[in-house]
């Protein structure tokens, strides 16, 4: 497999441990190329793919160097292509429903709510937000659901069922004698050979010290000076 990106290695938006997985196994990057003319055989199956050489150009509107194509091409022997130019939203089902939809082609919502232009119409996730994870959208289901339930029954229901946390401004008295812990991988010629999930997790005693442990980054150094 080789994957063929328009800048650097630095530049790309995927998530990096998801490239260097890739990388370990056994996917070749060509950087400073972007896609010209997939070609094809006889019987119309694609048998290569040619390259067109970039170098990197002005700052864009992403902080990122634009990419310059150049007259260098080049080709590589392939028998398949896979077009994978990233994540957007298609707006076009919020649309036809009269969403109001930025301009940064997402559903504007209240930011408090997450209810739509459309009275009882909620929006949440990828869809408000762009491109982003699982767990971000798990969150905007359940602050909608709230709403949703408040709005329909007249009262916060929520409260009760939802234990509100109250996070303490103060830094632990003692420092985590855990460590973190690293979660198992599967080996990468071992993965390569079947779709099985490749990341273990933790086990249910590494998953209760993780959830003790402080995770308040921005207290660390105030910390160390009380130790001192």
């Amino acid at each position: 497999m080789q994957i063929i990106y328009r800048r650097e290695r630095k530049d790309m938006p995927a998530i990096r441990e998801e490239t260097d997985a890739a990388a370990a196994e056994g996917a070749k990057f060509v950087f400073l190329a972007a896609p010209h003319r997939i070609v094809g055989d006889e019987n119309g199956r694609v048998k290569a793919i040619e390259v067109v050489k970039t170098r990197l150009g002005e700052f864009d509107s992403s902080g990122r160097r634009r990419p310059v194509p150049t007259d260098e091409i080049q080709r590589y022997a392939c028998d398949t292509v896979i077009l994978a130019v990233g994540e957007a939203v298609d707006p076009d089902f919020a649309r036809a429903s009269g969403l109001k939809i930025k301009e940064s082609g997402t559903v504007e919502v209240d930011r408090y709510t997450l209810e739509t232009s459309r009275s009882k119409f909620y929006a949440g996730g990828d869809v408000i937000t762009g491109a982003s994870n699982v767990s971000n959208a798990m969150g905007y289901g359940k602050k909608a659901a709230k709403n949703i339930d408040q709005r329909l029954m007249g009262v916060n229901r929520f409260d009760k069922l939802f234990r509100v946390f109250e996070y303490s401004q103060h830094p632990p008295a003692q420092v985590s004698s855990c460590g973190r812990h690293t979660v198992r991988e599967v080996d990468a010629a071992e993965r390569i050979q079947n779709f099985e999930e490749a990341v273990a997790g933790f086990t249910a005693e590494q998953t209760m010290d993780e959830a003790n442990r402080c995770l308040r980054c921005d207290i660390r150094e105030s910390a160390h000076e009380m130790a001192g």
